[in-house]
């Protein structure tokens, strides 16, 4: 199995959940919840899993 990793932030909280729902739809995953600095930009921390196994359905964890 090939796992990606990538970061998603913005200042703005539209643009972020836009940001993250086109990843979803691009078939990646949210890993953990979301971060604010305290000057205010969002992140979310993103997987994609390249292979046809679905870590869940066979009981692994990251």
């Amino acid at each position: 199995m090939f796992m990606e990793y990538s970061l998603v932030s913005a200042k703005d909280e539209k643009e972020f959940i836009a940001k993250v729902n086109q990843m979803i739809e691009n078939g990646w995953e949210t890993e953990g919840g979301v971060a604010i600095t305290s000057d205010g930009t969002f992140y979310q921390s993103m997987i994609l899993f390249e292979d046809d196994a679905d870590e869940f359905d066979q009981g692994e964890e990251l």
